[in-house]
């Protein structure tokens, strides 16, 4: 349930913090007063549409808040799992702020969430009833939708692998069509991977073969300048008398006699030793290299050939090596996918036939649950209409049958919502016979009965009562209240009768200071709740009659709440 609004800058409204209790909370107030405006902000912390417009005149940004406290064993700590946001109790705590460049930031127990995860949890916590659901309902595309939400849980994952089923047919049949369309395209294709494929599979590249072949192919192509080097450098280095190493030696000999006198001798003693050493090691370094040299010319002309076939791929795969052999590790990923899902055109045919089939007997089990949830549903509107004053009217839904062959992702059944209001008419479309009141009604009568199987845990009705008066006001009052024990439930309402129902009554008035115009909301206690009960009653000016008939709804109201507890 909603415990707590809190709303800042939003439209007319500068700041606002409402504090609600479970059962049914009335909101009241002149037309355009701010009602409406209140059930938009909670409409933002659920994923409603944002709009810079709603930003009040003169700010830079608008912020609502939101807490709620919910079932220990709603399925919304699953969804709240699921995004990897901590919840230590019952309690939620939802805000949104959004600024005039249109930035929108939304937070769930203060982590930073997206807003189609308001959407996720406003699906278990709020379910908002106005005008939109009076379009829904006479909307005849949304009957079949609306039919089963009253479904029971075997209807629902019939429904649920139908659909399943029904998507992977759809994929299938589009991929079929597609082979059919682009047949020749996708045989030209399959030629290009397979030469593709065999003119870099049989190169049989290795990764940084390329280089490696350039530093020997320089080593052959410059043998005898390597081999001059090097036996040049062996002769200098070792020859007797004339060799650097002896000439280095006996500078070392020299100055061993002589570096107990002096440090500076002694340093330079060992720097003259150590370069000693190292000329040894590099002499015989220079020997194993002048060992190992061997001249291939047949090597050379090996190395080249290849460097020319890495060349040549080069230029048409990739500017690297690396990304030649990758083109070719594509090709075949592409190839084996194209030769499995792509080329079976007889195949998908064979599954396509045995799918529909399949989908055909599943519609049918469907369309066999939905009478069944049918007839229940009629039955239980017509027991609702008869308490809301509509005696003579029924209900009734309406099938008729797509056909085998046109199945859609609803099964093979078109419903229609008809109602007839009088003894002795026919049944006509709902959407062509019911006026405004009748239609609230109706839509009442729907919500009286899902109330006890739906998730959310606060439901607001906004103006449902329009177009109704005097007694069948006080039966949809007592409609409403019914709907509260089950569910939280908001009711925005011009009727005396149904705010008298209520078990909070909140006052929204709009008043205007220093040339803004600010939305102000009280919360009623009795003598408040009589005064505003007064002016609905009265219109204008409160006398003490109506002050008398206020008081009277208000102990009606209270009998009719202990019968119906």
């Amino acid at each position: 349930m909603l415990k707590k609004l809190i709303i800042n800058n939003f439209a007319i409204i500068s700041q606002l913090q409402m504090d609600f209790k479970n059962g049914m909370s009335a909101l009241t107030g002149e037309t355009g007063a701010g009602k409406s405006i209140i059930i938009d902000a909670l409409g933002l912390l659920v994923g409603s549409r944002s709009s810079i417009d709603f930003v009040r005149t003169g700010e830079n940004s608008l912020k609502v808040q939101g807490l709620f406290e919910v079932n220990s064993n709603s399925p919304i700590f699953n969804v709240l799992d699921s995004f990897g946001i901590k919840h230590d109790d019952n309690q939620i705590i939802i805000k949104r702020e959004i600024n005039r460049k249109g930035r929108n930031v939304c937070r769930v127990n203060n982590e930073l969430v997206k807003t189609n995860v308001l959407k996720d949890l406003g699906k278990y916590l709020v379910e908002i009833h106005g005008q939109n659901q009076s379009q829904e309902l006479l909307d005849e595309d949304n009957h079949i939708i609306i039919l089963d939400r009253f479904s029971n849980e075997k209807a629902h994952n019939l429904l649920n692998t139908y659909r399943d089923k029904f998507h992977e047919f759809q994929d299938k049949r589009a991929r079929l069509r597609a082979i059919q369309k682009d047949s020749q395209n996708i045989v030209q294709r399959i030629d290009m991977l397979k030469f593709q494929i065999s003119e870099i599979d049989s190169a049989n590249l290795t990764s940084g073969e390329d280089d490696s072949l350039d530093d020997e192919k320089n080593h052959l192509a410059n043998f005898e300048k390597i081999s001059s080097a090097l036996q040049a450098s062996y002769q200098l280095l070792s020859e007797n008398n004339t060799g650097v190493v002896d000439a280095l030696g006996n500078v070392r000999d020299q100055l061993d006699g002589i570096q107990e006198y002096d440090s500076a001798y002694q340093e330079l003693y060992n720097s003259i030793n150590g370069a000693y050493y190292q000329l040894q090691d590099d002499l015989t370094t220079i020997s194993d290299e002048i060992g190992s040299l061997d001249f291939d010319e047949n090597r050379l002309d090996e190395i080249q050939k290849r460097l020319i076939v890495i060349d040549n791929l080069k230029k048409k795969y990739g500017p690297s090596l690396d990304e030649v052999i990758q083109f070719g590790i594509d090709a075949h990923d592409e190839l084996e996918k194209i030769n499995i899902d792509d080329t079976s055109e007889e195949q998908l045919k064979v599954e396509l036939q045995s799918m529909q089939a399949e989908l055909l007997e599943l519609a049918k089990e469907l369309s066999d649950e939905r009478h069944k949830t049918a007839t229940k549903l009629s039955k239980s509107i017509n027991h609702e209409l008869k308490d809301l004053y509509m005696k003579n009217a029924k209900f009734d839904v309406e099938f008729n049958s797509l056909g085998d062959n046109t199945l859609n992702e609803n099964g093979m059944d078109a419903i229609r919502f008809n109602l007839k209001t009088n003894v002795g008419e026919d049944f006509k479309p709902l959407v062509r016979v019911a006026s405004g009141g009748e239609l609230s009604r109706v839509i009442l009568a729907f919500e009286a009965i899902i109330a006890a199987k739906m998730n959310v845990e606060t439901i607001v009705f906004d103006e449902i009562d329009t177009g109704v008066s005097g007694r069948v006001a006080q039966a949809i009052g007592d409609k409403i209240y019914r709907v509260a024990q089950s569910l939280q439930v908001l009711c925005i309402t011009h009727l005396p009768q149904v705010a008298a129902m209520s078990e909070q009554q909140f006052q929204i008035e709009k008043k205007t200071a220093h040339d803004k115009t600010e939305t102000e909301v009280s919360l009623l206690d009795y003598h408040e709740r009589v005064e505003a009960i007064s002016l609905m009653l009265a219109g204008t000016k409160i006398t003490d009659l109506t002050r008398e008939h206020a008081k009277e709804l208000l102990e009606l109201a209270q009998g009719e709440q202990e019968k119906l507890d």
